[in-house]
């Protein structure tokens, strides 16, 4: 089995510029805070026409 370097190239191509390293809160945006803001907002409107009183 090959190891994880071996398949994703950890360099940067030569006419490309220079990439920085993502800080804890770009990975968490990432990861975390976009998900769970897609979830509230199909929650929201999946389930809010119930959640309205009957009148």
């Amino acid at each position: 089995m090959l190891p994880v370097p071996a398949l994703f190239p950890l360099e940067t191509l030569p006419s490309w510029p220079a990439v920085t390293d993502p800080t804890v809160l770009e990975m968490l945006t990432v990861t975390l805070f976009v998900p769970l803001s897609i979830t509230l907002v199909l929650t929201a409107v999946i389930l809010g026409p119930g959640w309205r009183p009957k009148s």
